[in-house]
């Protein structure tokens, strides 16, 4: 199905807002009409930044593509 990224235990600074991370970056594909896969992997790459930094916080530019 859709493997949850596998992360370094010692990379995990924070998982607060991470379940809601992952659905804005999955919304945020949907309403593009972006196929499921796409939708996953945004939701994936948002909880995956949030989990990485205090508070729930993103860097100014993210880099996703």
């Amino acid at each position: 199905m859709f493997p949850v990224l596998d992360i370094d235990q010692n990379d995990i600074v924070d998982t607060n807002g991470a379940g809601d991370a992952f659905v804005g970056g999955f919304l945020s594909a949907l309403v593009q009409d972006q196929v499921l896969e796409e939708c996953i992997r945004a939701g994936h790459y948002a909880a995956n930044i949030i989990i990485r930094r205090v508070g729930c916080t993103f860097p100014e530019k993210p880099d996703f593509h």
